[in-house]
């Protein structure tokens, strides 16, 4: 038979949740780090100052030098600042019971020295108090400001993983809208082609021609989708090619007249080429979604210490004042172009084209990457 404090011990645990049990070793393991803690505390403050009492008394420092019982403030200082209240208190009690008893009266008296001595215990117990107030709004900012940064840190990561996934879901779609494609218009020739081999040899020349055409079209994009993909080929090919296969683009998919006249690679640093490069991409990319163009002037030169990046065409223009189909990347060249100390200027207005220039000072900047590689 269970006796009623048995039974009623046993309701009791049957009572308790999975949950509430768990928190009562949580509990005890949380405090068992407070208990050691105050241990060590205490442990500090006494060994402390028994230490500046021993010194003091030893050398017989006090009175011959006032001064030097200011010690005590260090260490209460000192713990404050590294332990916290508790053994700050703890020291500035201890020191003020060490000094009325062991060194402010004669060695054969055990008794309080008169309170006209400033290093009484309020200035111990005052200088304990302020300095763990001080210390711990200190490590309080100290924390807050560990927490913003990690805060910034994990938002940037966060910003670069969805540029990185919005970079991926841009490129999937270029792939399928114009590499796949083309493979597909490639698979279809060739089986036009091979048709016509067996009936009409003379009728599989006009397939073959529009294979050679798609071929061609899908290198132009492959190399471009890879050089974006490779943003260090910046570096290495330089700004010029980069444009030169935008270029190629424009000409073999979108049969569009392209004028380019690029000149010398520029001598400006690899993320003001990459800033130059993605405001060219944007402003042809443009003409490609929005202008209805048959023709485009691509120019950079440079004049009066200033590069100039001029990209026009014949398309139908726009009002510049109101709203317009591709603002959006309009905004994103002014961003780039004010990053890299230029202006921007746009002339447009409907069925009259559109033409716009980016001024980037130079600054007399040191060669290019691809220079530098030509000398050496």
């Amino acid at each position: 038979m269970r006796g009623p404090g048995q039974d009623s011990s046993t309701n009791a645990g049957r009572g308790r949740t999975p949950k509430q049990d768990e928190r009562v070793p949580m509990q005890q393991a949380r405090a068992a780090p407070g208990w050691r803690r105050s241990a060590s505390d205490s442990l500090l403050a006494i060994a402390g100052v028994a230490l500046v009492t021993g010194v003091i008394a030893a050398t017989h420092l006090y009175p011959r030098l006032p001064s030097s019982a200011l010690t005590y403030l260090l260490v209460i200082v000192a713990l404050a600042s590294t332990r916290g209240h508790y053994a700050a208190i703890l020291a500035a009690l201890l020191a003020s019971f060490s000094f009325n008893f062991f060194l402010a009266p004669s060695p054969n008296e055990f008794a309080f020295a008169e309170l006209e001595d400033p290093l009484d215990p309020v200035v111990f117990l005052a200088t304990a108090i302020v300095t763990g107030h001080l210390t711990a709004a200190l490590r309080r900012h100290a924390e807050q400001a560990r927490r913003r940064e990690r805060e910034a840190r994990l938002l940037s990561e966060h910003a670069q993983e969805l540029a990185a996934l919005q970079e991926r879901q841009r490129l999937a779609r270029e792939l399928h809208d114009s590499v796949s494609q083309a493979l597909y218009g490639i698979s279809l020739g060739t089986h036009t082609a091979l048709e016509a081999l067996d009936s009409d040899p003379g009728e599989a020349i006009a397939p073959l021609e529009y294979v050679i055409t798609l071929a061609e079209v899908g290198l132009a994009e492959m190399r471009a989708l890879i050089f974006e993909l490779r943003p260090e080929s910046l570096a290495t090919e330089g700004a010029i090619a980069a444009l030169t296969k935008q270029v190629a683009v424009l000409r073999s998919r979108y049969k569009l007249t392209v004028d380019a006249q690029l000149g010398e690679e520029p001598a400006l640093s690899l993320e003001r080429k990459q800033a130059l490069y993605r405001i060219a991409q944007e402003a042809l990319h443009n003409i490609v979604k929005h202008a209805r163009a048959s023709t485009v002037l691509l120019r950079l030169n440079r004049q009066d210490g200033k590069l100039i990046l001029e990209v026009c065409d014949d398309g139908k223009g726009f009002d510049p004042t109101g709203p317009f189909p591709g603002h959006l990347g309009l905004h994103s060249i002014q961003e780039r172009a004010a990053w890299l100390g230029g202006t921007c200027s746009i002339e447009s207005a409907p069925a009259q084209g559109t033409c716009l220039r980016v001024h980037i000072p130079t600054h007399d900047e040191p060669g290019s990457a691809v220079e530098e590689g030509e000398r050496h």
